[in-house]
């Protein structure tokens, strides 16, 4: 990982943030199903340990989420400087919108 946060690629922090928190989510979906099969079938402690990792799967996909947004916060605060506080907010929130912008166009226009 850069130790600069601004050579941090935004787009490729927000796919990646994306594609982890999809799949975490996925594996809960799965895991509530089979949760609910043992439960038909009458294999109750089966369904209350796959119903607990399906419950730590979903907070595991909010943390992920919620860390990779504060790392794209910090790459943005370095890119912009916006320590100096010569700039206003209404600037800086522009600011930020170009660049998320920029980011999911540039993601658009990766070739395949």
């Amino acid at each position: 990982m850069p130790t600069d946060s601004s050579a941090i690629h935004l787009a490729t922090l927000n796919a990646v943030k994306g594609v982890i928190a999809a799949a975490l989510r996925n594996q809960c979906c799965q895991w509530e199903q089979q949760s609910c099969n043992a439960s038909a079938d009458a294999r109750l402690s089966s369904a209350l340990m796959v119903a607990n990792w399906a419950f730590v799967a979903d907070i595991l996909a909010g943390r992920v989420s919620t860390e990779i947004s504060s790392l794209f916060g910090q790459a943005l605060d370095a890119r912009m400087n916006w320590s100096s506080g010569t700039r206003s907010v209404s600037d800086q929130r522009l600011d930020a919108l170009r660049l998320e912008v920029a980011a999911a166009r540039s993601e658009l226009l990766v070739p395949c």
